[in-house]
């Protein structure tokens, strides 16, 4: 067994993968040796430019806690949230985290627990970036969407959006919209419903090329949106399922390209015994493979070809990361794999994407 193997087995896994995940977070906060040398396979994209294409997904590092550490991994790039407006618990039931350890999966209701903006920006501020790329991955609060259906919910969804869009671009490389999580009761109906791309989205998008002319740059900061692995319905994309979804989204003033994919309720419902109806969680991992293959396969088909794809989803090897790529993703995500792997799967997949595909 490789040494983060053993590790796992006889610490990590025996605490659960909450406790699990914050000593992982304290050891690269203590900049441990976690990592390798960074791959140079360097990716650039607009005004992106990155060491390589293998970068740590949200979730991870929800509070900017960790950066220094993410940054001796080698990654590319990481995306820090999801941040809100203010400080939120998250959900209130537990257990929020489980694994599934025979599939290599986890699942979750976290439910989008934050330190709130003032207290995230104010660590982005203090973060002495080398090499390392952050986006912030932004979502309205979830007391904000209690009020779903209600006048002047769109607007006020777009007021907090721009709150942290403001606070935060002077921080970050990208930003990513989370409409996608289904841990947060109602989010995934603001990413279905009429006319939020036009309504929620392209204002957002506005809103940076605003502060990028008040700034005096040439190019605004990209905004991304994150999608679900599946549809209303729970079953996995295809291209035509996937087209009334990403069309409102791939006009040119909307957003600059998408994160493909989030957790998966109906694997939840199949696989987790935590799953209850009115809090089913989302299954990540090895599980969730497939649909993100699947996504980025309609997504390449779907979205302009100016449009950044970055795939995420069910990444535990070389292997995984380079059969993404091959469905149209240009950079790759991990994190579910890093619980199973360690750090060092940073690594093994941007190496994996550094090497030449065999003609």
């Amino acid at each position: 067994m490789a040494p983060y193997e053993v590790l796992d087995a006889l610490v990590l896994r025996p605490l659960g993968p909450a406790i699990g995940h914050r000593l992982a977070l304290l050891g690269l906060q203590l900049r441990l040796p976690f990592g390798a040398e960074a791959v140079h396979d360097p990716f650039r994209w607009r005004g992106l430019e990155l060491q390589n294409r293998v970068g740590v997904a949200a979730g991870f590092d929800k509070n900017a806690v960790a950066l220094a550490g993410i940054q001796a991994t080698g990654a590319g790039f990481v995306e820090v949230g999801t941040i809100l407006t203010r400080r939120w618990a998250g959900n209130p039931l537990r257990p929020r985290m489980a694994r599934l350890h025979a599939e290599r999966g986890i699942w979750n209701r976290l439910g989008f627990p934050s330190d709130g903006l003032r207290v995230v920006a104010g660590r982005l501020a203090r973060f002495r970036r080398n090499k390392l790329a952050v986006g912030c991955n932004i979502a309205p609060h979830p007391l904000t969407l209690r009020t779903t259906g209600e006048p002047g919910f769109a607007k006020r969804v777009c007021d907090e959006l721009d709150e942290l869009v403001s606070a935060l671009h002077p921080h970050a490389q990208f930003f990513v919209v989370n409409l996608s999580s289904p841990n947060t009761s109602g989010l995934r109906g603001v990413l279905h419903g009429d006319g939020f791309a036009q309504e929620i989205v392209a204002p957002t998008r506005a809103r940076l090329h605003a502060l990028a002319r008040e700034a005096g740059r040439s190019e605004a900061t990209p905004l991304l949106v994150k999608l679900p692995p599946e549809t209303p319905e729970r079953a996995a994309w295809g291209a035509d399922s996937l087209r009334s979804l990403v069309e409102p989204l791939a006009h040119r003033d909307v957003c600059d390209g998408f994160v493909a994919v989030n957790t998966s309720i109906g694997l939840a419902l199949a696989k987790s015994p935590h799953a209850q109806p009115g809090a089913p969680g989302g299954v990540s991992g090895a599980p969730l493979f497939q649909h993100a293959l699947g996504a980025m396969r309609a997504l390449r088909e779907l979205a302009r070809p100016e449009q950044l794809r970055i795939g995420v989803g069910g990444v535990l090897a070389g292997d995984d990361a380079r059969a993404l790529v091959a469905a149209g993703a240009q950079l790759v995500e991990v994190y579910s794999g890093m619980i199973y792997r360690g750090p060092g799967l940073i690594v093994e997949c941007a190496r994996a994407l550094a090497e030449p595909v065999p003609v």
